[in-house]
């Protein structure tokens, strides 16, 4: 059976998901996690099982529990699953809409304002039954999995978490302790928090809310490049090319190798053009009408000679 939810559908394997293991859980406990499966699984605890329900238990533990096992208890392995993680956390959080959840839980995640407690929550409660009924397993591992890709798009730097500091990475991470790093400006953190909001708001096409979200942003701070090309975005994908046109300028002047203002302007551009030549073609179209009507106009003139031709045209006799 195919699994095309959450992560999933980002072509990512979420093994965390597969063992009902928590993004947020400490990576050392992925062993408890394991047995208990595995125990679960195992033909001696499946004794007043069928023997269909026995084979698909048997699948679901060499297919999917082993393997994903093995992933997430050896520190190289566990190193790249956690890096490709963080590249669709990237990803998910520069693009919501590529993820459409379906599920009940994944869609409360998506709102809540407390988002640890009510993931760790929803998770337990799905992990309880995880694999009481066997031919469900898939479907269940594919609500985690959108529980899971929620809660990478809501929470920073998750994948780094997950990942199990090996001796090497400690003593880095103690001289980078001992360095002097710079404070980051406040101002900054504030207008990240107002683009986060104005996406959430995107991901349930809440275009009018998303919108406010940026002009409260920029009134406080008006020279951010970010939030005028964000804006531009959101004024483009709700009709107001207008909108979008002079906020995408305002973008590129204070910073002109912004991507996005400059993929808005290219937009708007083309939109105007496309328009400029379907007037051009009516314009066109109305005026060799006009002209075929008055070249007909002048041919009858011709051929009949008109009122005055008729009184004053004939010959004299």
């Amino acid at each position: 059976m195919i699994i095309n939810e959450g992560l999933f559908k980002l072509d990512v394997t979420d093994h965390h998901a597969i063992l009902g293991f928590s993004l947020a859980e400490d990576p050392k406990k992925v062993r408890t996690r394991y047995l208990k499966v595995a125990r679960r699984l195992h033909p001696d605890s499946l004794s007043d099982a069928s023997d269909e329900q026995k084979a698909i238990a048997n699948e679901i533990l060499s297919k999917l529990v082993n393997p994903s096992y093995k992933v997430l208890s050896q520190e190289k392995s566990i190193k790249e699953h956690n890096i490709a993680l963080k590249m669709k956390q990237q990803q998910l959080v520069a693009q919501p809409s590529l993820l459409s959840v379906k599920s009940e839980s994944a869609k409360k995640l998506l709102g809540t304002s407390n988002l640890e407690h009510d993931y760790k929550t929803a998770l337990q409660t799905i992990v309880a039954v995880h694999f009481d009924d066997l031919t469900s397993v898939h479907s269940i591992i594919g609500e985690i999995s959108e529980l899971n890709a929620v809660y990478l798009m809501r929470q920073g730097n998750v994948g780094e978490k997950a990942i199990a500091p090996t001796a090497s990475d400690a003593q880095k991470a103690e001289a980078e302790m001992k360095k002097e790093t710079p404070r980051r400006p406040r101002h900054e953190a504030i207008i990240e928090s107002y683009l986060s909001r104005a996406k959430e708001f995107e991901y349930k096409k809440d275009y009018s809310r998303a919108i406010l979200e940026l002009r409260e942003a920029i009134a406080t701070h008006p020279q951010s490049a970010p939030c005028h090309s964000y804006l531009a975005l959101l004024y483009l994908k709700s009709g107001k090319e207008t909108m979008a046109k002079i906020h995408a300028k305002q973008s590129l002047a204070f910073d002109p190798e912004n991507a996005m203002a400059k993929e808005v302007q290219a937009k708007v551009g083309a939109a105007a053009a496309k328009s400029t030549a379907t007037d051009n073609s009516s314009q066109g179209r109305k005026a060799s009408s006009q002209t075929s009507q008055t070249t007909s106009g002048q041919k009858g003139t011709k051929q009949g000679g008109g009122l005055f031709s008729g009184l004053f045209g004939g010959k004299k006799g």
